[in-house]
């Protein structure tokens, strides 16, 4: 749990890997630790877990081949929430399952 001190230093989209990043201060001693928010995409790892192809989940839902290949790797620069929810209807998942929200700190500033 973060603490209601935690200071919002800055929000933005990295576009090279689909990851949010959200960097925040808190206090640790002398120092500020940053912690990072990384929102981490997990389709890989479900159509692996379910024996699904790119190419099948593509033709069954009719989302572009190379928006699913894109969140598959992990390199999408953005994401229509409908293409979010149809993969969760059609994968018989929960949005938190698809999509994890990680924290982590980085080397004190």
């Amino acid at each position: 749990m973060i603490p209601q001190e935690v200071l919002l230093i800055s929000c933005r989209t990295n576009l090279c890997s689909f990851i949010i990043f959200c960097k925040l201060i808190l206090p640790a001693g002398d120092h500020f630790a940053q912690l990072e928010h990384i929102l981490k995409c997990n389709l890989s790892r479900i159509l692996g877990e379910k024996r699904l192809k790119v190419s099948d989940v593509a033709r069954d839902t009719d989302i572009n081949r190379g928006t699913i290949t894109r969140l598959y790797n992990e390199t999408a620069t953005r994401v229509e929430l409908d293409v979010i929810e149809t993969l969760c209807h059609y994968l018989n998942i929960e949005i938190d399952e698809l999509l994890e929200l990680e924290l982590e700190e980085k080397k004190p500033i």
